[in-house]
C-alpha cells in the first residue's frame, strides 16, 4: 500500500495537525470578526470627527483661523499650506474605510496622505485646495494582523492541540509499551489506571488480559516441563532396558535410535517452554564467547573472527549458546558443510551469521518455518527449533532472520542490541 510522504504516519501528529489546525482557524476568524466589529465603528468616529474639523476650517475667516491657531495647536491639529503635504494615500482598511465615509458625508473630493516618518496625517478638502489639515498618527499603522498576535495566536493552538492530543495518545502508548513488554518475555506491570473514565476502564481491562495471559502462559510452560520431565525418566529406563534385550544387534539398535528420537523431541519441548527466561542478561565480550562456543562444535563448523573487536553486549550465556547451538544443528540436518559462522559489528549492535551450504529454502517459506512446529525437510524433531531461536533473541531485544545466502545455503541472521 502506497502512503503519502506529505501526511504523517503516527496517530500523535495527525490529530495534532488537524486539531492544531482547527484551533487556528477558529482564532483567525475570531480575531477577523473581532476587527470588523471593533474596525468598522472607529472608521465612522474618524470620518464623522474629520468632516466636523473640514467643515469648521472651511468657516473660518483668515483671521479667525489665526485666533484659534493655539487651540488647534493644543489638540495636534494645523492649518498648514497644501505644498507642506507629504505622504502616500492610506492602506490601513480603518483608515480607508474612514475616507469612503467621509466621501458621502458631504466631502467627496476629500484626499487623505499618510507620512510615516513623521507620524501625520494630512487632509484636504480637495486636491487643488491651497491649504491642509495635519493631525498626528495616535497608533502607528501596523499589519491588519500584527506578527505579535499571529505568534501568540499560533502557539496557543500548539500548546491546546499537545495537551488535546497527549491526553488520548500517552494511554495508547502505555498500551503499547505493555504489549511490548509481553511479548519480549517480560513479566507484565500494570498500566496506570489513570485519566478519563473511558481511559481507566480501557487499562484495567488491558490489566486484566495481561494478567490472564501471563498466567496462562506460565501454566503451559509449567505443564509442559512437567510432563516432559517426566517422560524422561521412563523413556531413559527403556533405553538401558533395550540395552539387555536379547534380541538381533538391528532391531535392538533401531529401538535404542526411536528412544533416542523421542529424548531429543522432548528436549525441544524444554527449551522451547524454558527460552532462556530465568537467565539474566550479563555484559560479555561476545567475541571470546563465540571463539569459546565454536571450539565445542563438531567438525565441519567454521569460524571467521571479525576483522574489529566486538563490543561487549548484555547476553544470557546459556541461552544464546542454546539458539547458535539449534541453528548449527538445523544446518547439519537439513544443510550442506560447510557451517560458517561469523559476527561483525552492525549500526544497532552486533550481527552474527550461521550459514550452511545446502539447497537452502523457498523464499515463499522463509517466515513461515519460523513457527513453532513448522518444518522445511526431513531431519527429525518437531519444528522447535527456529522457534526456540526466536523466543530466546525477543528475550534479547534484537532481531532473527532467515534468508537465501547468494552463493547457496541458508543464512541465519540475529542481530543483539548493544548496552543500554
Amino acid at each position: 500500500m502506497n502512503k503519502s510522504h506529505l501526511w504523517p504516519d503516527t496517530l500523535f501528529t495527525r490529530m495534532f495537525l488537524i486539531i492544531a489546525g482547527l484551533l487556528l482557524l477558529s482564532q483567525l476568524a475570531v480575531y477577523w470578526f473581532f476587527n470588523i466589529y471593533q474596525a468598522n465603528p472607529q472608521a465612522e468616529r474618524l470620518a464623522q470627527n474629520w468632516a466636523q474639523i473640514l467643515t469648521l476650517s472651511e468657516t473660518l475667516t483668515p483671521a479667525q483661523r489665526q485666533e484659534t491657531e493655539s487651540v488647534l495647536l493644543h489638540q495636534g491639529l494645523r492649518i498648514v499650506p497644501a505644498g507642506a503635504v507629504r505622504g502616500h494615500n492610506p492602506r490601513l482598511p480603518v483608515l480607508a474605510n474612514a475616507l469612503q465615509l467621509l466621501h458621502h458625508m458631504g466631502w467627496p473630493q476629500a484626499q487623505l496622505r499618510v507620512d510615516g516618518q513623521r507620524r501625520m496625517l494630512w487632509l484636504q478638502t480637495r486636491p487643488d485646495a491651497t491649504l491642509a489639515l495635519a493631525m498626528p498618527m495616535l497608533h502607528p499603522p501596523g499589519l491588519p494582523l500584527p506578527w505579535f498576535k499571529l505568534a501568540a495566536i499560533l502557539l496557543l493552538s500548539w500548546l491546546g492541540a499537545y495537551l488535546a492530543v497527549r491526553q488520548v495518545t500517552r494511554p495508547l502508548t502505555r498500551l503499547m509499551q505493555g504489549v511490548a513488554r509481553l511479548r519480549g518475555g517480560d513479566t507484565p506491570a500494570d498500566l496506570p489506571e489513570a485519566g478519563p473514565a473511558d481511559l481507566r476502564r480501557l487499562a484495567e481491562r488491558f490489566n486484566q488480559t495481561l494478567r490472564d495471559l501471563h498466567r496462562l502462559w506460565k501454566e503451559r510452560e509449567m505443564v509442559l516441563v512437567g510432563v516432559s520431565h517426566d517422560l524422561r525418566t521412563p523413556l531413559t529406563r527403556m533405553r538401558l532396558s533395550a540395552e539387555f534385550l536379547p534380541a538381533e544387534e538391528e532391531a535392538r539398535s533401531e529401538i535404542i535410535a526411536n528412544i533416542q528420537e523421542m529424548d531429543k523431541v522432548i528436549h525441544q519441548f524444554l527449551d522451547y517452554a524454558r527460552s532462556g527466561e530465568q537467565e539474566a542478561l550479563v555484559a560479555t565480550d561476545l567475541g571470546l564467547w563465540l571463539k569459546a562456543f565454536i571450539l565445542r562444535q563438531p567438525a565441519g563448523v567454521v569460524w571467521h573472527p571479525p576483522a574489529i573487536a566486538l563490543p561487549k553486549i548484555p547476553i544470557q550465556e546459556v541461552g544464546l549458546a542454546r539458539a547458535l547451538q539449534n541453528l548449527v544443528d538445523n544446518a547439519q540436518s537439513h544443510g550442506g558443510a560447510p557451517i560458517e559462522v561469523s559476527a561483525e559489528p552492525a549500526a544497532d549492535g552486533v550481527l552474527i551469521r550461521v550459514r550452511d551450504h545446502g539447497p537452502g529454502i523457498a523464499e515463499a517459506e522463509l517466515e513461515a518455518v519460523r513457527a513453532p512446529f513448522a518444518q522445511a525437510g526431513k531431519g527429525g524433531g518437531v519444528g522447535l527449533g527456529l522457534a526456540i531461536v526466536e523466543r530466546i533473541v525477543a528475550y534479547h531485544h534484537g532481531r532473527f532472520v532467515l534468508v537465501n545466502a547468494p552463493g547457496g545455503g541458508l543464512e541465519a541472521r540475529i542481530v543483539l542490541p548493544p548496552a543500554p
